[in-house]
Protein backbone atom coordinates (compact mmCIF):
# COMPACT_ATOMS: atom_id res chain seq x y z
CA UNK A 1 0.00 0.00 0.00
CA UNK A 2 1.11 3.55 -0.74
CA UNK A 3 0.33 6.05 2.00
CA UNK A 4 1.02 9.77 2.06
CA UNK A 5 1.11 11.55 5.41
CA UNK A 6 0.88 15.33 5.64
CA UNK A 7 2.35 16.52 8.95
CA UNK A 8 3.82 20.01 9.08
CA UNK A 9 6.17 19.20 11.99
CA UNK A 10 7.13 15.59 11.21
CA UNK A 11 10.66 14.68 12.26
CA UNK A 12 13.39 12.16 11.53
CA UNK A 13 14.47 9.67 14.24
CA UNK A 14 17.66 11.65 14.86
CA UNK A 15 15.73 14.84 15.60
CA UNK A 16 14.70 16.13 19.02
CA UNK A 17 10.93 15.91 19.35
CA UNK A 18 7.93 13.80 18.38
CA UNK A 19 8.62 11.17 15.71
CA UNK A 20 5.19 9.49 15.65
CA UNK A 21 4.85 9.33 11.88
CA UNK A 22 8.39 8.23 11.15
CA UNK A 23 8.00 5.46 13.74
CA UNK A 24 4.68 4.29 12.28
CA UNK A 25 6.03 4.57 8.74
CA UNK A 26 9.22 2.68 9.52
CA UNK A 27 7.24 -0.27 10.87
CA UNK A 28 5.06 -0.29 7.75
CA UNK A 29 8.03 0.04 5.39
CA UNK A 30 9.52 -3.08 6.95
CA UNK A 31 6.36 -4.91 5.82
CA UNK A 32 6.68 -3.71 2.24
CA UNK A 33 4.45 -0.63 2.26
CA UNK A 34 5.52 2.70 0.75
CA UNK A 35 5.19 5.76 2.97
CA UNK A 36 5.82 9.37 1.95
CA UNK A 37 5.77 12.14 4.59
CA UNK A 38 5.31 15.81 3.64
CA UNK A 39 6.88 18.08 6.29
CA UNK A 40 8.30 21.57 6.65
CA UNK A 41 12.03 22.07 6.27
CA UNK A 42 11.72 24.97 8.73
CA UNK A 43 11.87 23.49 12.21
CA UNK A 44 9.05 24.81 14.34
CA UNK A 45 9.87 25.54 18.00
CA UNK A 46 13.56 25.82 17.09
CA UNK A 47 12.84 28.51 14.50
CA UNK A 48 15.61 27.45 12.14
CA UNK A 49 16.07 25.68 8.81
CA UNK A 50 16.77 21.98 8.77
CA UNK A 51 19.30 22.61 6.01
CA UNK A 52 20.53 26.14 5.30
CA UNK A 53 21.68 25.12 1.82
CA UNK A 54 18.35 23.81 0.53
CA UNK A 55 14.71 24.27 1.48
CA UNK A 56 12.82 21.98 -0.93
CA UNK A 57 14.20 18.49 -1.30
CA UNK A 58 13.47 14.79 -0.86
CA UNK A 59 15.21 12.46 1.57
CA UNK A 60 15.00 8.71 2.10
CA UNK A 61 15.36 7.90 5.80
CA UNK A 62 15.62 4.15 6.37
CA UNK A 63 13.09 3.52 3.63
CA UNK A 64 10.68 6.29 4.68
CA UNK A 65 10.46 9.01 2.02
CA UNK A 66 10.42 12.56 3.38
CA UNK A 67 9.37 15.52 1.23
CA UNK A 68 10.90 18.55 2.95
CA UNK A 69 9.14 21.75 1.95
CA UNK A 70 9.85 25.45 2.29
CA UNK A 71 7.43 27.26 4.61
CA UNK A 72 7.51 30.88 5.68
CA UNK A 73 10.05 31.28 8.51
CA UNK A 74 8.78 32.82 11.73
CA UNK A 75 9.47 33.26 15.41
CA UNK A 76 7.01 33.40 18.30
CA UNK A 77 3.22 33.15 18.11
CA UNK A 78 2.28 36.15 15.96
CA UNK A 79 0.66 36.46 12.55
CA UNK A 80 3.75 35.00 10.87
CA UNK A 81 3.06 31.67 12.57
CA UNK A 82 -0.37 31.54 10.92
CA UNK A 83 1.19 32.52 7.60
CA UNK A 84 3.72 29.71 8.12
CA UNK A 85 0.81 27.26 8.40
CA UNK A 86 -0.89 28.67 5.31
CA UNK A 87 2.37 28.42 3.35
CA UNK A 88 2.52 24.74 4.33
CA UNK A 89 -0.96 24.27 2.83
CA UNK A 90 0.06 25.67 -0.55
CA UNK A 91 3.45 23.98 -0.62
CA UNK A 92 1.91 20.60 0.24
CA UNK A 93 -0.51 20.98 -2.66
CA UNK A 94 2.29 22.01 -5.02
CA UNK A 95 4.71 19.26 -4.01
CA UNK A 96 1.96 16.63 -3.87
CA UNK A 97 0.76 17.42 -7.37
CA UNK A 98 4.35 17.31 -8.68
CA UNK A 99 4.94 13.77 -7.32
CA UNK A 100 3.96 11.31 -10.04
CA UNK A 101 3.18 8.56 -7.55
CA UNK A 102 -0.49 7.68 -7.06
CA UNK A 103 -1.12 6.93 -3.37
CA UNK A 104 -3.90 4.69 -2.06
CA UNK A 105 -4.44 6.79 1.06
CA UNK A 106 -3.64 10.37 2.01
CA UNK A 107 -3.58 11.21 5.72
CA UNK A 108 -3.79 14.82 6.84
CA UNK A 109 -2.53 15.16 10.41
CA UNK A 110 -2.97 18.12 12.75
CA UNK A 111 -1.79 19.92 15.05
CA UNK A 112 -2.92 22.70 12.69
CA UNK A 113 -5.75 21.88 10.33
CA UNK A 114 -4.26 23.24 7.11
CA UNK A 115 -2.48 19.90 6.76
CA UNK A 116 -5.85 18.14 6.92
CA UNK A 117 -7.29 20.59 4.40
CA UNK A 118 -4.40 20.10 1.96
CA UNK A 119 -4.79 16.32 2.28
CA UNK A 120 -8.45 16.64 1.27
CA UNK A 121 -7.69 18.45 -1.99
CA UNK A 122 -4.79 16.12 -2.78
CA UNK A 123 -7.00 13.10 -2.14
CA UNK A 124 -9.46 14.43 -4.73
CA UNK A 125 -6.64 15.13 -7.21
CA UNK A 126 -5.07 11.70 -6.69
CA UNK A 127 -8.39 9.84 -6.21
CA UNK A 128 -7.11 8.47 -2.89
CA UNK A 129 -8.87 7.58 0.35
CA UNK A 130 -9.01 10.63 2.62
CA UNK A 131 -8.06 10.14 6.27
CA UNK A 132 -7.94 12.87 8.90
CA UNK A 133 -5.73 12.43 11.96
CA UNK A 134 -6.40 14.70 14.95
CA UNK A 135 -3.59 14.93 17.49
CA UNK A 136 -4.76 18.16 19.10
CA UNK A 137 -8.26 19.65 19.20
CA UNK A 138 -7.86 22.93 17.35
CA UNK A 139 -9.41 25.42 17.80
CA UNK A 140 -10.69 24.10 21.17
CA UNK A 141 -7.11 23.94 22.51
CA UNK A 142 -6.46 27.58 21.60
CA UNK A 143 -9.53 28.69 23.54
CA UNK A 144 -9.29 26.39 26.58
CA UNK A 145 -5.63 27.18 27.16
CA UNK A 146 -6.46 30.87 27.17
CA UNK A 147 -4.45 31.76 24.07
CA UNK A 148 -7.43 33.17 22.16
CA UNK A 149 -11.07 34.13 22.60
CA UNK A 150 -13.90 32.27 20.90
CA UNK A 151 -14.34 35.21 18.54
CA UNK A 152 -10.71 35.54 17.52
CA UNK A 153 -10.40 35.41 13.70
CA UNK A 154 -7.97 32.47 13.89
CA UNK A 155 -10.40 30.51 16.07
CA UNK A 156 -13.26 31.18 13.67
CA UNK A 157 -11.07 30.18 10.73
CA UNK A 158 -9.90 26.93 12.28
CA UNK A 159 -13.45 26.19 13.43
CA UNK A 160 -14.65 26.41 9.83
CA UNK A 161 -11.82 24.17 8.58
CA UNK A 162 -12.50 21.72 11.41
CA UNK A 163 -16.11 21.22 10.35
CA UNK A 164 -15.11 20.99 6.69
CA UNK A 165 -12.55 18.19 7.13
CA UNK A 166 -14.58 16.20 9.66
CA UNK A 167 -17.56 16.04 7.33
CA UNK A 168 -15.48 14.93 4.34
CA UNK A 169 -13.14 12.43 5.98
CA UNK A 170 -13.69 8.80 5.03
CA UNK A 171 -12.26 7.94 8.42
CA UNK A 172 -10.70 9.82 11.31
CA UNK A 173 -7.83 8.81 13.60
CA UNK A 174 -7.53 10.42 17.03
CA UNK A 175 -4.78 10.21 19.63
CA UNK A 176 -7.06 11.32 22.49
CA UNK A 177 -9.71 8.78 23.58
CA UNK A 178 -12.26 11.47 24.40
CA UNK A 179 -11.88 13.06 20.96
CA UNK A 180 -14.31 10.47 19.61
CA UNK A 181 -17.12 12.07 21.62
CA UNK A 182 -15.95 15.57 20.72
CA UNK A 183 -15.87 14.95 16.96
CA UNK A 184 -19.17 13.07 16.94
CA UNK A 185 -20.81 16.30 18.15
CA UNK A 186 -20.26 17.62 14.62
CA UNK A 187 -22.56 14.95 13.22
CA UNK A 188 -19.75 12.55 12.36
CA UNK A 189 -20.51 8.82 12.58
CA UNK A 190 -18.57 7.36 15.52
CA UNK A 191 -17.92 4.23 13.48
CA UNK A 192 -15.43 6.07 11.27
CA UNK A 193 -13.46 7.49 14.23
CA UNK A 194 -10.60 5.33 15.50
CA UNK A 195 -8.27 5.72 18.49
CA UNK A 196 -4.54 5.25 17.84
CA UNK A 197 -2.53 6.75 20.72
CA UNK A 198 1.10 7.78 20.57
CA UNK A 199 3.48 4.89 21.06
CA UNK A 200 7.10 3.89 21.41
CA UNK A 201 9.48 1.33 19.95
CA UNK A 202 10.05 -1.12 22.81
CA UNK A 203 13.58 -1.87 21.63
CA UNK A 204 14.53 1.65 22.69
CA UNK A 205 14.92 0.27 26.21
CA UNK A 206 18.34 -0.97 25.05
CA UNK A 207 19.42 2.66 24.65
CA UNK A 208 19.54 3.06 28.43
CA UNK A 209 23.01 1.50 28.30
CA UNK A 210 24.38 4.37 26.19
CA UNK A 211 26.58 7.03 27.75
CA UNK A 212 24.48 10.23 27.97
CA UNK A 213 26.12 13.55 27.16
CA UNK A 214 24.84 15.00 30.46
CA UNK A 215 26.42 12.26 32.58
CA UNK A 216 29.02 14.47 34.29
CA UNK A 217 26.57 17.28 35.02
CA UNK A 218 23.94 14.95 36.42
CA UNK A 219 26.46 13.04 38.52
CA UNK A 220 27.61 16.34 40.01
CA UNK A 221 24.01 17.33 40.75
CA UNK A 222 23.47 14.02 42.54
CA UNK A 223 26.60 14.50 44.60
CA UNK A 224 25.36 17.92 45.64
CA UNK A 225 21.66 17.21 46.19
CA UNK A 226 21.26 13.46 46.66
CA UNK A 227 18.48 12.60 44.20
CA UNK A 228 17.05 13.92 40.95
CA UNK A 229 13.47 14.63 39.88
CA UNK A 230 13.63 14.94 36.10
CA UNK A 231 11.50 16.33 33.31
CA UNK A 232 12.37 15.74 29.66
CA UNK A 233 10.17 17.40 27.07
CA UNK A 234 8.77 20.65 25.73
CA UNK A 235 8.76 23.79 27.88
CA UNK A 236 5.45 25.36 26.90
CA UNK A 237 2.57 26.94 28.77
CA UNK A 238 0.51 23.75 28.41
CA UNK A 239 3.22 21.80 30.25
CA UNK A 240 2.60 23.85 33.41
CA UNK A 241 6.21 23.55 34.51
CA UNK A 242 5.80 26.67 36.63
CA UNK A 243 4.08 24.47 39.21
CA UNK A 244 7.04 22.11 39.32
CA UNK A 245 9.60 24.91 39.53
CA UNK A 246 7.73 26.69 42.32
CA UNK A 247 7.34 23.45 44.26
CA UNK A 248 11.11 23.34 44.75
CA UNK A 249 10.83 25.85 47.62
CA UNK A 250 8.91 23.20 49.57
CA UNK A 251 11.71 20.65 49.24
CA UNK A 252 15.13 20.24 50.89
CA UNK A 253 17.95 21.13 48.44
CA UNK A 254 20.15 18.59 50.20
CA UNK A 255 17.71 15.80 49.35
CA UNK A 256 16.54 16.46 45.79
CA UNK A 257 17.23 18.56 42.71
CA UNK A 258 14.86 19.33 39.85
CA UNK A 259 16.32 18.85 36.37
CA UNK A 260 14.45 20.19 33.33
CA UNK A 261 15.71 19.06 29.92
CA UNK A 262 14.31 20.47 26.69
CA UNK A 263 13.32 23.67 24.95
CA UNK A 264 10.21 25.72 24.38
CA UNK A 265 8.68 29.20 24.50
CA UNK A 266 8.13 29.17 28.27
CA UNK A 267 11.70 28.23 29.15
CA UNK A 268 13.03 31.80 29.64
CA UNK A 269 10.20 32.53 32.08
CA UNK A 270 10.86 29.30 33.99
CA UNK A 271 14.55 30.10 34.26
CA UNK A 272 13.71 33.53 35.70
CA UNK A 273 11.45 31.86 38.28
CA UNK A 274 14.31 29.59 39.33
CA UNK A 275 17.05 32.23 39.51
CA UNK A 276 17.25 32.12 43.31
CA UNK A 277 16.30 28.46 43.75
CA UNK A 278 19.44 26.41 44.50
CA UNK A 279 18.11 22.99 43.45
CA UNK A 280 16.60 23.70 40.01
CA UNK A 281 18.64 23.10 36.83
CA UNK A 282 17.92 23.56 33.13
CA UNK A 283 19.52 21.92 30.12
CA UNK A 284 18.80 22.11 26.39
CA UNK A 285 17.15 19.42 24.35
CA UNK A 286 18.94 16.12 23.85
CA UNK A 287 18.96 13.72 20.87
CA UNK A 288 16.26 11.06 20.95
CA UNK A 289 18.83 8.27 21.26
CA UNK A 290 20.03 9.77 24.55
CA UNK A 291 16.63 10.05 26.22
CA UNK A 292 16.52 6.57 27.74
CA UNK A 293 20.04 6.75 29.17
CA UNK A 294 19.35 10.21 30.58
CA UNK A 295 16.03 9.22 32.17
CA UNK A 296 17.78 6.24 33.71
CA UNK A 297 19.86 8.63 35.84
CA UNK A 298 16.74 10.08 37.50
CA UNK A 299 15.08 8.92 40.71
CA UNK A 300 11.63 10.31 39.90
CA UNK A 301 10.19 11.50 36.59
CA UNK A 302 7.76 14.39 36.62
CA UNK A 303 4.82 15.61 34.53
CA UNK A 304 2.75 18.70 35.30
CA UNK A 305 -0.47 19.64 33.48
CA UNK A 306 -2.66 22.71 33.50
CA UNK A 307 -6.00 22.50 35.28
CA UNK A 308 -8.23 22.92 32.24
CA UNK A 309 -11.48 21.37 30.94
CA UNK A 310 -9.61 20.56 27.72
CA UNK A 311 -8.24 17.39 29.31
CA UNK A 312 -11.68 15.86 29.69
CA UNK A 313 -10.93 14.54 26.21
CA UNK A 314 -7.76 12.85 27.48
CA UNK A 315 -4.05 13.15 26.84
CA UNK A 316 -1.48 11.33 24.74
CA UNK A 317 1.94 12.51 25.89
CA UNK A 318 4.97 11.02 24.16
CA UNK A 319 7.08 11.71 27.23
CA UNK A 320 4.87 9.36 29.26
CA UNK A 321 5.76 6.52 26.92
CA UNK A 322 9.44 7.26 27.48
CA UNK A 323 8.84 7.41 31.23
CA UNK A 324 6.90 4.15 31.32
CA UNK A 325 9.46 2.30 29.25
CA UNK A 326 12.36 3.28 31.51
CA UNK A 327 10.27 2.28 34.54
CA UNK A 328 11.12 5.03 37.03
CA UNK A 329 8.41 6.26 39.48
CA UNK A 330 6.31 9.02 37.88
CA UNK A 331 4.85 12.03 39.66
CA UNK A 332 1.85 13.21 37.64
CA UNK A 333 0.06 16.47 38.40
CA UNK A 334 -3.11 16.53 36.35
CA UNK A 335 -6.84 16.05 36.12
CA UNK A 336 -7.37 14.13 32.89
CA UNK A 337 -9.87 11.65 31.47
CA UNK A 338 -7.29 8.93 30.91
CA UNK A 339 -4.83 8.98 33.79
CA UNK A 340 -2.16 6.74 32.32
CA UNK A 341 0.07 6.90 35.40
CA UNK A 342 -2.78 5.78 37.63
CA UNK A 343 -4.03 3.13 35.19
CA UNK A 344 -0.54 1.69 34.84
CA UNK A 345 0.27 1.74 38.55
CA UNK A 346 3.36 3.72 37.61
CA UNK A 347 3.56 6.30 40.36
CA UNK A 348 1.53 8.96 42.10
CA UNK A 349 -1.06 11.52 40.96
CA UNK A 350 -1.56 14.91 42.63
CA UNK A 351 -3.88 17.80 41.83
CA UNK A 352 -2.68 20.13 39.07
CA UNK A 353 -1.31 23.65 39.61
CA UNK A 354 -0.70 23.08 43.34
CA UNK A 355 2.99 23.52 44.10
CA UNK A 356 2.69 22.33 47.71
CA UNK A 357 0.88 19.13 46.67
CA UNK A 358 3.50 18.58 43.97
CA UNK A 359 6.32 18.83 46.52
CA UNK A 360 4.57 16.46 48.94
CA UNK A 361 4.00 13.93 46.17
CA UNK A 362 7.64 14.09 45.18
CA UNK A 363 8.74 13.46 48.77
CA UNK A 364 6.57 10.33 48.93
CA UNK A 365 8.04 8.89 45.75
CA UNK A 366 11.58 9.61 46.90
CA UNK A 367 10.93 7.46 49.97
CA UNK A 368 9.81 4.35 48.07
CA UNK A 369 11.49 1.08 48.96
CA UNK A 370 13.41 -0.94 46.36
CA UNK A 371 10.56 -3.47 46.20
CA UNK A 372 8.05 -0.69 45.53
CA UNK A 373 10.23 0.73 42.79
CA UNK A 374 10.63 -2.69 41.18
CA UNK A 375 6.85 -3.12 41.25
CA UNK A 376 6.39 0.21 39.48
CA UNK A 377 8.95 -0.74 36.84
CA UNK A 378 7.12 -4.02 36.20
CA UNK A 379 3.72 -2.32 36.02
CA UNK A 380 5.02 0.35 33.67
CA UNK A 381 6.61 -2.07 31.22
CA UNK A 382 3.48 -4.22 31.12
CA UNK A 383 1.28 -1.21 30.44
CA UNK A 384 3.41 0.31 27.71
CA UNK A 385 3.73 -3.11 26.04
CA UNK A 386 -0.03 -3.67 26.09
CA UNK A 387 -1.13 -0.19 25.02
CA UNK A 388 1.70 1.74 23.36
CA UNK A 389 3.89 -0.74 21.45
CA UNK A 390 4.62 0.97 18.13
CA UNK A 391 4.49 -2.31 16.20
CA UNK A 392 0.92 -2.93 17.35
CA UNK A 393 -0.09 0.67 16.71
CA UNK A 394 1.34 0.55 13.18
CA UNK A 395 -0.81 -2.50 12.45
CA UNK A 396 -3.85 -0.65 13.76
CA UNK A 397 -2.97 2.42 11.68
CA UNK A 398 -2.65 0.26 8.56
CA UNK A 399 -5.94 -1.52 9.22
CA UNK A 400 -7.76 1.80 9.49
CA UNK A 401 -6.21 3.03 6.26
CA UNK A 402 -7.20 -0.23 4.55
CA UNK A 403 -10.89 -0.16 5.47
CA UNK A 404 -11.99 0.54 1.94
CA UNK A 405 -12.94 -1.81 -0.84
CA UNK A 406 -11.95 0.46 -3.73
CA UNK A 407 -8.24 0.89 -2.98
CA UNK A 408 -6.17 1.06 -6.12
CA UNK A 409 -3.84 -1.79 -6.92
CA UNK A 410 -0.14 -1.58 -7.63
Amino acid sequence: MKIWILNHVALKPTDTGITRHYDLAHELVKKGHQIRIFASSFLAYQFKWRNEEKKNYSENVNGVQFEWMWTLPYKGNGIKRVLNMISYFFMALYRGMKVKETPDVIVGSSVHLFACLAAYFLSKWKKAVYVVEIRDLWPRTLVDLGSMSKRHPAVLMFGAIEKFVYKRAERIIVTLPGAIEYISQFGVDKNIIHFVPNGIKLERILEKHREPSLREELDEIKRKHGKIAMYVGAHGIANSLETAVNSAKWTDPEEVAYVFIGDGPDKPNLMRLAENVPNVYFFGGIPKHEVMATLNLADVLIVSMLNTPLYKYGISLNKLNDYLLIGKPILFAGNVANNIVENAGAGLTVVPEDERAFAEGLKKLLQLSNDEKLKIASNSFRYVTDHHDMKKLAERFLTICSLNDHLKEG
